[in-house]
């Protein structure tokens, strides 16, 4: 009777795992089997799908976009990636980018954002603007915040601009003795989080000028950008229990932005409430916005001022880093770009808006170089019914991969797509194909921040042409770092030397 009690047990034992992965064997082929029409490569494993290849990829110090290329190169503008049970597809087809972006009512993927929004399980930029999918929502939130936006309102704060990057000028300038190697990819973050925290919310943050101890909010800040970008890195990390330690710490960064953050709002509430004097910036704009609109939720709006601080800081520094290895790497270009300087604001450190608008070749340069480089590689949207793209159909519900990063890098798209040719972006040529570069995004979500980010770098490096020769480090990497954001490996390091030197 024991006997036939073990061989029952034992039974059972096998049983029951066989089961399970009998029925996730019938769940992946029933999901995969909508997908079956679609080209892509083969998958290296059945229950994993093509998650090795990816690992694989991040091994040998490649990113998922630059996979996305090879796959789209190979297969055509439409593929599939299976990750486990999730398939993604990928499009490069113009028209259906128009469609999924613009002319059609897709909404941002869930399964993409909203891991963001509540990053291991914190709520980090919750449902921010940048990752809110509900489009009701959105469309409501975004037109209350869209005057902050303006580029009248950016006018306005041209001094304060001029003010914030001229202590980097003078910075650089201490330093400019054609020795001393900077990581300029480390000062733009300096810089750029000064300016969105004294222009966008009253603090003085100090992090230029500040050569000890950064202040509680950098530290938090850039704590959470590491885990955004180990996040992106290994979407595993959580299991892995040698991190838990890192991710403990990235988690209290994300509550103490939050913190700060709210003392804040708080506090400039408090000051508009009594008839004080306050600036106005985008804090202002925000807390105005919560008094006439009770009904917005107050987690909500903390949301968007982190997300503010996040898209604010590191997405310009970024661009600003790839700008001055392009033009190292381009001397012709450089050389240009300099001239119109003269040209245009000649020996004056003080730099308008207006002055920007004039210097079209800095528009140019700026536009190749996100061509290139765009901070931000990929968007997601999930069809909501079934949709063709190239004759294939789409199941409704499927979340579809967007790269700007893989749309201006094929050869189709722009010819020698490698080489830095700022005459691309020539208005009087008009060489861009539509629908195929989209740094910003395209349609009613296109980046709120856009016209912020782009006065801001023209502004800095217009300044710093004017002021500066320089040198990249001989050592620099130029590969690609992805994180939260894409990135120069190795920090931009240069060394400097006044103009008139």
């Amino acid at each position: 009777m024991m006997a036939l009690s073990w061989l029952f047990i034992s039974g059972c034992v096998i049983a029951v795992p066989v089961c399970a992965m009998t029925a996730v064997s019938i769940y992946l082929i029933s999901v995969r089997k909508k997908y079956s029409h679609i080209p892509g490569p083969p998958r290296d494993s059945f229950f994993l799908g093509h998650i090795p290849t990816f690992q694989k990829y991040l091994k040998e110090g490649k990113f998922f976009s630059e996979m996305a290329i090879e796959f789209i190169r190979k297969y055509g503008h439409v593929v599939k990636i299976e990750l486990a049970e999730r398939i993604i597809v990928i499009t490069a087809d113009p028209q259906s980018i128009r469609e999924l972006m613009i002319t059609g009512n897709h909404t941002k993927s869930k399964a993409a954002y909203e891991k963001l929004g509540f990053l291991f399980g914190e709520r980090f930029i919750g449902k921010g603007l940048v990752v809110e999918t509900d489009q009701k929502v959105w469309v409501w939130r975004r037109a209350l915040m869209n005057p902050c936006f303006q580029k009248s309102y950016i006018k306005g704060l041209e001094s304060a601009f001029n003010t914030e990057i001229d202590l980097l000028i003078n910075k650089l300038a201490g330093l400019a003795d054609g020795k001393t190697q900077v990581s300029m990819l480390e000062e733009f973050n300096h810089l750029t989080l000064d300016v969105i925290g004294k222009i966008g919310f009253g603090m003085q943050m100090n992090n230029v000028e500040n050569r000890t101890e950064p202040s509680e909010y950098t530290k938090a800040i850039k704590l959470a950008l590491g885990g955004v970008s180990a996040f992106v890195r290994d979407p595993f990390i959580k299991f892995k229990y040698s991190k838990w330690k890192y991710l403990a710490d990235v988690k209290k960064a994300m509550r103490t932005l939050r913190v700060l953050s709210k003392q804040s709002f708080d506090e400039r509430k408090k000051q508009i409430e009594r008839g004080d004097y306050t600036p106005d910036d985008i804090l202002n704009f925000l807390v105005k916005m919560k008094l006439e609109n009770p009904e917005l939720d107050g987690e909500v709006i903390l949301d968007d001022i982190t997300t503010f601080f996040l898209a604010g800081q590191e997405t310009s520094a970024n661009l600003l880093s790839f700008a001055l290895i392009c033009l190292w790497q381009n001397k012709d270009v450089l050389e240009r770009l300099k001239a119109e300087v003269s040209d245009v604001v000649g020996d004056k450190h003080y730099i308008s808006v207006e002055d920007t608008n004039k210097m079209e070749y800095l528009d140019m340069v700026i536009k190749e170089t996100l061509r290139l480089y765009p901070p931000a590689p990929n968007t997601f949207r999930e069809n909501k019914t079934d949709i063709e793209i190239q004759g294939y159909k789409i199941p409704a519900g499927t979340g579809i991969m967007i790269s700007t990063f893989v749309s201006s890098r094929l050869e189709e798209f722009f010819p020698e797509p490698l080489k830095f040719d700022p005459e691309r972006f020539n208005p009087a040529e008009n060489r861009i194909p539509s629908y195929t570069y989209f740094p910003f995004t395209l349609g009613p979500r296109t980046c709120i921040g856009k016209d912020f980010g782009v006065i801001e770098a023209k502004m800095i490096l217009s300044k710093i042409v004017q002021r500066f020769n320089f040198e990249m480090d001989p050592n620099q990497s130029f590969d690609i770092e992805e994180s939260a954001t894409l990135k120069p490996k190795g920090g931009a390091f240069c060394s400097f030397t006044l103009c008139d030197s």
